[in-house]
């Protein structure tokens, strides 16, 4: 079910360089049926050259028809089925999955590990390598999240002299949410608002997520060939800072898409209201439900303070527009009108929640009290105050504080670990009681600038759950993961951050779990999880037990 790193001492991993494929196209000079090169044309002093043009005209427009149609089906089209053929317009970007340098993998089957490597794991431990193809009963592939980046990304202007090849993109887009849209925890005007994109080449869309297009990391201490080999931005800033919402189908193919702007309607951290639209970077957004609003917490540290998690409800809409290639990533009409799909929040709708990063919300199922995991280890669940969505009153709210039962937390002489949580928000399972989440190391625990990345790098990623009911505690904790990578079936990138978990009920294969996952802070895909799975890869945590109680040296 999984490949499991065995041993200290370092064997050099086998890796299959990347075979590059050329295709050599070859000019043929022999004649053929339609350019006839009998003798009587070559001999004849007086050629009909009318005839001969006439003789050869069909022929070259058969070769031109063939080769329009190729470059049409390599393109990827975003289509609705009612606009004309005319009406195609690609999308601009990179949707295929990038390769790196062999230093942005792992080397899981190096030895002996880096110095930084040989550290405390949970239960003593190396990761697990998971191979969701080989340990499910229906698998389907993971599919890379697709961001249109045509407003700010020409390839046309980006093209290597030496190869001809446009450079790929600065970032195609990370740390990425995921929301279940058939979700009883969401209105049904919102679902059904949303489900109304139809008439799209990707068909219906079933899920909404983000993804952040910010000063990324495709590119890293990379040599000139390097970057030419891989087709690097040569930029040393990114194209744009933004956060974009997509509307995904079953397949995480993108259906539409678009950035989330706010309207400064009132004080926004440091921004005075104007009451203009203004894009923000929205820093590790994510997607979380709340009394049947969609909402999104982020970071915004220049305005709020880089220890305030910000949170604001979502608003969508679709205004129609006149049928232009340039809206086809958001249409959404089955008339011959497109319905362009905008996403909003709103400056006097913000609240804010202290302090860190990496927390979990929780829409509690029952008392409908929207609460926050602040720290994993050890499991602290607090309540969050929407004040200006709930209305609650200040004596109510303080009389839920003094109700509420007081959090364990560690004794100071004790240690505690460095395991941080990543998902938005905390996943209910019905049948055992729990909330289902996902929690993180990075190695070095340091975020200082170093030879593998910007900030952190060698991630592993853990399942746990805590209780459905206070006092919350861990309940199960599974070892630590890493999903493999597209390029090395046995081998995982230095930087995976799984951002996004939901579960959805499959009647004929049992429940799955879609994961969305950032790849070297650069790129974002999606996958689904067999619930099986992740249920066999948990352990039972005796109570009053906390993750740093399992953390061991490597056995």
């Amino acid at each position: 079910m999984a490949l499991q790193m065995s041993g200290r001492r370092r064997v050099v991993a086998n890796r299959t360089a990347n075979e590059k494929s050329v295709t050599v196209v070859h000019n043929s000079k022999s004649c053929n049926h339609g350019c006839d090169c009998d003798n009587k044309y070559r001999l004849n002093k007086s050629i009909d050259i009318s005839a001969l043009f006439k003789r050869c005209l069909p022929v070259v427009i058969f070769l031109y028809g063939i080769t329009m149609l190729r470059s049409r089906t390599t393109t990827s089209i975003r289509l609705p089925s009612s606009l004309p053929q005319a009406a195609l317009a690609p999308t601009v970007g990179n949707c295929e999955f990038r390769s790196y340098p062999k230093r942005r993998y792992y080397g899981l089957g190096d030895r002996p590990l880096p110095d930084f490597l040989d550290a405390e794991y949970i239960y003593g431990e190396l990761p697990l390598l998971l191979h969701p193809k080989k340990i499910q009963k229906n698998p389907s592939p993971n599919k890379k999240l697709c961001v249109d980046q045509s407003e700010w990304y020409d390839p046309k202007k980006v093209r290597d002299p030496v190869t001809s090849l446009p450079a790929l993109p600065f970032a195609d887009g990370t740390n990425p949410s995921i929301l279940k849209i058939d979700s009883p925890r969401i209105d049904p005007s919102i679902r059904q608002l949303l489900e109304s994109v139809t008439g799209t080449a990707n068909g219906k869309p079933y899920y909404i997520a983000t993804i952040c297009m910010t000063d990324s990391q495709c590119s890293w201490n990379d040599s000139p060939e390097e970057v030419i080999e891989f087709r690097l931005s040569k930029d040393k800033k990114p194209s744009t800072v933004r956060t974009v919402l997509l509307l995904l189908n079953k397949s995480f193919e993108t259906v539409a898409e678009a950035t989330i702007h706010t309207k400064i309607d009132a004080k926004f951290g440091r921004v005075n209201p104007n009451h203009q639209m203004k894009t923000f970077k929205l820093d590790d957004a994510r997607l979380f439900t709340h009394k049947g609003q969609i909402w999104v917490s982020y970071r915004e540290g220049r305005h709020f303070g880089y220890d305030k998690q910000v949170l604001n409800k979502l608003y969508f809409q679709f205004a129609h527009v006149p049928s232009s290639g340039a809206q086809l990533r958001t249409s959404g009409s089955n008339d011959h009108t497109n319905k362009e799909f905008t996403v909003t929040l709103l400056a006097s709708d913000t609240e804010t929640l202290c302090c860190g990063r990496n927390m979990a919300l929780i829409d509690n199922v029952h008392t409908n009290q929207l609460q926050a995991l602040t720290w994993v280890d050890p499991v602290t669940v607090v309540d969050v105050e929407m004040s200006k969505f709930d209305g609650t009153a200040k004596l109510e709210q303080q009389q839920q504080k003094q109700q509420q039962p007081k959090q364990r937390r560690l004794k100071e002489e004790k240690k505690k670990s460095h395991f941080h949580g990543t998902n938005g928000f905390m996943v209910y399972l019905p049948d055992l009681g729990e909330y289902l989440g996902i929690g993180h190391f990075h190695r070095p625990p340091g975020r200082d600038k170093n030879d593998y990345a910007r900030f952190g790098h060698h991630y592993t990623h853990s399942f746990f759950t805590i209780t459905d009911k206070p006092p919350f505690r861990l309940k199960r904790l599974s070892p630590e993961l890493v999903l493999e990578s597209h390029a090395y079936s046995e081998d995982t990138e230095i930087i995976q951050f799984w951002s996004g978990l939901e579960i959805i009920s499959d009647d004929q294969n049992g429940a799955k779990l879609a994961l969305a996952y950032g790849i070297n802070d650069c790129e974002a895909a999606a996958l689904h999880m067999d619930l099986s799975v992740v249920e066999g890869l948990l352990r039972e945590v005796p109570e009053g037990k906390e993750v740093v109680d399992f953390m061991m040296p490597l056995k």
